[in-house]
């Protein structure tokens, strides 16, 4: 994870395992010599969910993707910290580990019958909160009549795509005028993963895909937990013609559980 400084207050610093603080006084391990940044503003520090922000002045004015911050906050890839007036968008640690070469598009009638597997959930924007069901494929552009409709001037009306193919999620350029960051880098074709975000300018998408491979991740290893907890299910089940055990209705309940956590462990794993 690197932070990139957007009007070059200071140099890319790339976040290792340990702890970083910023401010305006010497000492800090990246000092920003400017008056609205307080002398020890923040604190960064790597934990087994990624990168933990903690505001050490709680007078500083602090933002995560525009939303105020008084005490702590966890950082993903794509997430716009704001120091006073310092941007520092937090990116990959290198451009290149976003994978910008896609396949052209499949020709042919698209299936939208079955349930979607890929969600972008809005993170920051006008689309907070919300999940927009990608059904094979959405158009985001500021028309109308587009899937994903953001409502920017920076915005192009038919702006990009984002489409399920098979086992891969791809992110197509339509017609934008300067395409979009994915972790924090900015790109006008991409293959993306469960737990990337997606910024079409101010408004943040987090991608969830249950099942589907994380960034680095074999397409093996994704299914995995979801197979293993569906196994649980099937060895819980009594067998063809027995009577069900007093305690099976507790197996199966036990193994819903489970199956609930695999899923919410895969959606972790992106953060």
């Amino acid at each position: 994870m690197r932070l990139s400084f957007a009007n070059g207050e200071h140099a890319d610093f790339v976040m290792e395992d340990g702890v970083a603080t910023l401010g305006s006084a010497d000492g800090n391990t990246v000092v920003l010599p400017r008056a609205d940044v307080a002398a020890r503003h923040a604190r960064l520090s790597v934990d087994a969910r990624g990168v933990v922000l903690e505001v050490l002045d709680p007078a500083a004015r602090t933002h995560v993707n525009a939303r105020p911050v008084r005490e702590k906050a966890l950082l993903r890839c794509g997430d716009v910290l704001c120091l006073g007036k310092v941007v520092i968008v937090v990116k990959a640690a290198r451009d290149d580990e976003i994978e910008t070469r896609v396949p052209a598009p499949a020709g042919g009638i698209e299936d939208a019958t079955h349930p979607a597997r890929v969600v972008l959930r809005g993170v920051s924007g006008s689309h907070f909160g919300r999940a927009i069901a990608v059904n094979p494929r959405i158009v985001v552009g500021r028309d109308p009549a587009c899937g994903l409709v953001i409502d920017e001037a920076q915005v192009a009306p038919r702006h990009a795509t984002v489409e399920q193919a098979g086992e891969a999620i791809y992110l197509r350029d339509v017609d934008s005028p300067n395409g979009v960051r994915v972790n924090g880098v900015r790109v006008r074709n991409a293959v993306i993963h469960p737990g990337d975000q997606i910024a079409f300018e101010r408004s943040h998408f987090v991608v969830e895909a249950p099942g589907l491979p994380l960034r680095g991740e074999d397409r093996r290893e994704a299914g995995r937990a979801v197979g293993d907890a569906a196994g649980v299910v099937a060895d819980a089940s009594p067998s063809s013609g027995a009577e069900p055990a007093h305690g099976a209705i507790w197996w199966l309940i036990g193994a819903a559980a489970l199956i609930a956590l695999g899923l919410v462990a895969l959606l972790q794993r992106g953060i």
